[in-house]
């Protein structure tokens, strides 16, 4: 082989390694595809080649992002045969907090047709996750001087707490001066118990008169009976006045903003304790006005109810029962229990085992999986993020909680349940 030919392999290996690199890293494909362009105010960090995804599937990617006057147009690139129906929404998405970000089309309606090559839309503007967080803080410290001014909402939980107070009035009545009463009544029996005990033992020793006296066997049968029922009865007592101050009771507000459906929503509920480790659950959840038109679409099942049973063991929260409406389950762990940083925890839930229907144009037949960080600012007062919906839409929420204790309530539930007792004790005794 001559040094002609070697120089004319070796300038044609090259050509072929210098193509392929070409190809591999530049933007090639055999695939076809076809334009559409989309106007934001702000991308909110979105980068080219970002993948584009239609209901959840990549159909494109982004291949040009430029300034148009005070817009910022995207131009994507569709796979041919993939049809973008008018009235869909385009949003800027994200995997997570910290994510890769892509642009999210949530289809439209078949009846409008079908966006043609070309077209430029209207994109629906994401706030950024540091703009989002900077709003929650305003508006958590609006909130906060709301409750402590004179403002609606201050004015609004007053009114409520008016009527609970006003309906606990007598209770609360009922429980300051039956409470000291209570409490010497359970260091009575106590005493009256200890000293059965000591009747008892003399009168198996056959000690003293008492012993004397029951010295026939039926007769120290019956009285040691009747002692240790009277016992049992003293035991009973103690153990329903213990209930009176057993219950705790907790008052709780979850507010929700999603930002990609650009709707917020609420959730009430009451959280009742009737003894440590061990709670029941009752309210409302994602409460909103069915008549409010939604600036984006939310797969989110309106006015639902929550109903869930809990066991609190060391550093985790477990419940069952009813979320959103349809039957799940719950795991609140801290990850750094009893250290500096024990007011982080994190959230996992797991409900709708069944879903199969359509919601909003979109067809859900995964369970819907959620996830979330919540920080504890202070004992009432809560912030933190989740993703609703992982396995199909996965939606970033952004929450607010605040929780407080209400003591009249506790005390209404204890003499329920010492009422309850007692009826039951003076049925089985007839």
């Amino acid at each position: 082989m001559n040094g002609e030919t070697k120089v004319g392999l070796f300038v044609l290996v090259g050509s072929v390694l210098l193509g392929t690199a070409v190809f591999l890293l530049g933007n090639f494909s055999f695939k076809s595809y076809y334009p559409i362009n989309a106007e934001f105010s702000d991308v909110a960090g979105l980068p080219e080649k970002a993948a584009v995804k239609l209901s959840g599937v990549e159909v494109g990617k982004v291949s040009e992002i430029y300034l148009k006057g005070d817009k910022v147009v995207v131009r994507m690139d569709i796979l041919e045969g993939v049809r973008v129906y008018r009235g869909a929404r385009f949003v800027v998405g994200s995997t997570s907090m910290i994510g890769s970000k892509f642009l999210q089309i949530d289809q439209g309606l078949p009846s409008l047709g079908i966006i043609a090559a070309g077209s430029t839309v209207r994109g629906e503007d994401t706030i950024p996750l540091d703009r989002a967080v900077t709003r929650a803080v305003a508006s958590l410290e609006s909130l906060i001087g709301d409750i402590r001014g004179q403002g609606k909402t201050a004015e609004s939980l007053q009114a409520i707490l008016d009527n609970l107070r006003d309906i606990t009035a007598n209770v609360n009545d009922l429980v300051a001066n039956g409470q000291p009463h209570a409490q010497n009544m359970m260091a009575s029996l106590d005493s009256i118990t200890a000293k059965l005990d000591s009747i008892v033992a003399k009168i198996d020793r056959g000690d003293g008169v008492a012993g004397a006296l029951v010295s026939d066997p039926k007769m120290k049968e019956n009285v040691n009976a009747a002692i240790t029922n009277l016992r049992d009865a003293s035991a009973s007592v103690k153990d329903v006045l213990g209930r009176v101050n057993g219950f705790r009771t907790y008052l709780k507000w979850d507010y929700k903003y999603e930002p990609q459906a650009s709707s917020s929503k609420n959730d009430f509920g009451i959280k009742i304790y009737p003894r440590d480790g061990r709670y029941y659950y009752i309210g409302a959840s994602n409460m909103t006005n069915t008549k409010d038109i939604s600036k984006g679409v939310d797969y989110d099942v309106k006015n639902t109810v929550d109903a869930q049973l809990g066991w609190e063991v060391s550093a985790f929260d477990l419940y069952a029962g009813v979320l959103h409406g349809s039957g799940g389950a719950g795991l609140r762990w801290k990850p750094f229990n009893n250290s500096v940083w024990d007011r982080l925890s994190l959230l996992a839930e797991a409900s709708e085992f069944s879903r199969n229907r359509s919601i909003k144009g979109r067809f859900f037949n995964s369970p819907r999986y959620d996830a979330g960080l919540d920080v504890t600012l202070n004992k009432n007062i809560h912030a933190g993020v989740r993703v609703d919906d992982i396995a199909e839409v996965k939606r970033v929420d952004y929450t607010t909680r605040i929780i407080f204790e209400d003591k009249d309530i506790a005390y209404l539930f204890g003499l329920i349940s010492f009422g309850s007792a007692g009826t039951k004790g003076r049925s089985s005794s007839k």
